[in-house]
């Protein structure tokens, strides 16, 4: 049974005044100040925000993947730019950033960025900036592969790991070996950004063409997913259902991006724990009984997700 969305008009009149407003005041704060401050920033990452709530609730008419993605570039896109603008020469965004940052003692930019998004954020709402703000997802839930053909051994998840440790000794053998600095020294700041964010969208291009899987990037490579996944599982925002209702026809599992069980989930009488969820709300789209909605609650569990059989590798 197709679902029927009703649009309440007042509301997105407020939502597009409210980002217009906080877009605004984003401009003033730039204009006043003669450079781009942190003000600036988070006034265009929040009115990027309320737009694309905005266009969500305003096209009913197209399916749900569609929209989230709509925002996804919207917001990711925003983010990536709000980033290039915040100061250029001194700050990184990505990982490599904030470990630039840990060594300096500097407890700005970066830090806060995964202070809020990456490690305190996921103890309340998952990982919901991989589903709707990353701006390396933006480009990369875009190609081809829509649905996951299963997750490849677990053993590939520890790609991440290796990324992470790399990421980390590259940056500590430059800082304590070379005495680099990125404010100080060549590569600026600037290069790092936009070097680092070509890479992994090389590799995150490659791996989705590759594994027909526009998500392998974040499921065996994204570093980023080492430290959203601490607070991930015990989120207090989570996917939940009634298990009475479930019939288990497995709909949800074949839309997951991620290749999370769902149904077992349900049907124990759990919400969905995994660490790999990335609130895409894929799943409660589409389920038949509309059982599935998000919830708040606290609680956490382990990590049931959906491996490639031999014939499928």
């Amino acid at each position: 049974m197709k679902k029927h969305f009703v649009v309440d008009r007042s509301k997105q009149i407020e939502l597009v005044v409210l980002a217009l407003v906080v877009l605004g005041q984003a401009l003033i704060i730039w204009l006043a100040a003669g450079h781009v401050p942190l003000g600036f920033y988070y006034g265009y990452s929040a009115a990027s925000g309320l737009i694309g709530i905005t266009l969500y609730i305003t096209l009913p008419k197209l399916d749900q993947p569609l929209r989230r993605r709509l925002v996804l570039i919207l917001l990711g896109t925003s983010l990536f730019g709000a980033a290039l603008l915040r100061d250029p020469v001194y700050t990184l965004f990505q990982i490599e950033g904030l470990f630039f940052d840990l060594f300096a003692g500097i407890w700005l930019a970066a830090v806060i960025h995964y202070l809020i998004a990456k490690l305190i954020g996921p103890f309340l709402f998952g990982r919901v900036w991989c589903g709707w703000a990353c701006w390396t997802a933006a480009l990369l839930d875009q190609l081809p592969h829509k649905r996951s053909p299963g997750r490849l051994s677990a053993r590939w998840g520890l790609l991440r790991y290796l990324h992470f440790m790399l990421a980390l000794s590259l940056v500590a053998l430059l800082w304590y070996g070379y005495g680099y600095r990125p404010g100080a020294n060549w590569p600026p700041a600037i290069a790092w950004f936009l070097g680092g964010n070509a890479l992994y969208y090389a590799l995150g291009v490659g791996l989705a063409l590759v594994l027909k899987d526009n998500r392998a990037f974040c499921k065996y490579l994204c570093p980023v997913a080492v430290v959203l996944k601490i607070g991930a599982p015990h989120a207090l925002l989570k996917v939940g259902g009634d298990s009475t209702r479930c019939c288990a026809h497995g709909v949800c599992e074949k839309v997951c991006p991620m290749d999370i069980r769902i149904t077992e989930y349900i049907q124990r009488g759990q919400r969905v724990t995994a660490s790999e969820c990335i609130l895409c709300q894929a799943c409660i789209g589409v389920c038949p009984e509309h059982v599935l909605t998000l919830t708040l609650a606290r609680d956490s569990g382990d990590d049931v997700l959906h491996e490639r059989t031999l014939s499928e590798r």
